[in-house]
């Protein structure tokens, strides 16, 4: 008579097995199809997420009339010259959305997860937000909110260690130029529902100026621990947007006169961390947010890495007159991205020593690496369908 493993034992087990061979065992018995979904597949994504296969970024290059874009993806950590679509990446998504991809229907990516915007505003479009895994090759059309409104921008929050289901965040601004969004509307791929809340900071902030082109927070969002936080375009404060309770908060950033207007953030090893040249342009600060889930967080300087010594190991940078900016941040390491147009170098914070990832090819350009710049890794969960019905 045979024995029955009990189920933790057998995903013990599974996971010590390759990835591919473990999802191909799904199709042995139903019990074996939930176990593998619900059990081993966030395992194996959330340890993915550690160990990060690739950039994701937006390259511009020159046309007769101005700049041109397109969404461009380089792997990590074996290659060098980049010529913006390596390995076919980009055309694995593309091909799943139903409509022709273009630089700005690319929003953000988490964990595996990458989540797209649809533009056009027709009321015969049933969708405005799609959530795509190159992985399992699914792309899940997110039903629209109601009443229908025209597409605002957005973030996508998943953490597979946490949970199996993820959210797309709308964030709302309404008529005046505000600093940081009015409203939230919050999509659970859990209950396959939209809830709508009001913003509520603990500080209030100024508005934009009439006349301002900029207004409202930076595209680039960091999910971690059911908080998203964004950096505001117009004043020198991160936003934290609690996603389960109406309890957000504005954080002075520890630069007021940094030589970058903007800055960056980004997350490893559960924390959450910033990144700007000093007054002088001649350091680069990185800041870690100290008791960041409580009301009154703050920063502790934990490294400076001085421009100069950076870039006298690259001459043709230095006489470009470009500068290295941080694009990213290892998410189980001490090692950062840092950035300029044209390249990509890692940096160690302990032995402070850097090597180059990869250089473009003549003629494209990293854009805005500091905020269209994310770090992809393998999502192996199986994404649910959803109807039209929504609240």
């Amino acid at each position: 008579m045979a024995v029955q493993l009990p189920d933790d034992m057998i995903v013990e087990i599974l996971c010590r097995l390759p990835v591919n061979m473990v999802m191909r065992l799904k199709a042995v018995s139903k019990a074996w199809h939930r176990l593998i979904s619900n059990v081993c597949a966030p395992l194996f994504s959330a340890a993915a997420a550690a160990h990060p296969s690739g950039f994701l970024f937006l390259c511009s290059y020159q046309i007769i009339f101005g700049l041109g874009y397109f969404a461009a993806y380089a792997s990590y950590p074996d290659v060098r010259d980049c010529v913006g679509q390596t390995d076919g990446f980009v055309d694995s998504y593309a091909c799943m959305l139903p409509f022709m991809l273009s630089s700005d229907h690319y929003f953000d990516c988490c964990n595996g997860l990458l989540l797209f915007v649809r533009r056009e505003q027709r009321e015969a479009l049933p969708h405005y937000y799609f959530v795509c895994n190159t992985t399992t090759r699914q792309c899940i059309a997110i039903p629209n909110p109601r009443p229908r409104t025209a597409p605002f921008a957005a973030a996508i929050a998943y953490d597979p260690a946490k949970s199996p289901h993820y959210k797309v965040v709308r964030f709302i601004y309404f008529e005046e130029k505000t600093s940081c969004p009015v409203k939230l509307d919050i999509f659970s791929s859990d209950t396959g529902k939209w809830v709508r809340r009001g913003v509520m900071l603990s500080t209030e902030l100024p508005h934009a100026a009439a006349d301002a082109d900029e207004y409202g927070c930076i595209r680039r969002s960091i999910y971690l621990d059911g908080m998203i936080y964004k950096l505001s375009f117009v004043v020198n404060y991160l936003i934290r947007f609690d996603l389960n309770a109406p309890s957000d908060v504005a954080i002075e950033l520890p630069h007021k006169n940094a030589a970058d207007r903007h800055g960056f953030i980004g997350m490893s090893r559960g924390s959450l961390y910033y990144s700007n040249h000093d007054e002088s342009g001649l350091m680069i600060s990185i800041w870690l947010l100290e008791d960041r889930c409580k009301r009154d967080p703050f920063w502790k300087l934990t490294h400076r890495i001085s421009v100069d010594s950076l870039t006298s190991k690259y001459p043709d940078v230095r006489n470009s007159g470009l500068h290295f900016h941080t694009y990213a941040i290892h998410p189980a390491s001490d090692i950062i991205f840092l950035g300029n147009p044209t390249m990509v170098i890692s940096y160690d914070l302990k032995s402070n020593k850097s090597e180059e990832v990869f250089t473009l090819s003549s003629g494209l350009k990293i854009s805005s690496g500091q905020h269209f710049v994310h770090l992809y890794s393998p999502c192996y969960a199986v994404l649910s369908n959803f109807d039209n019905n929504c609240g």
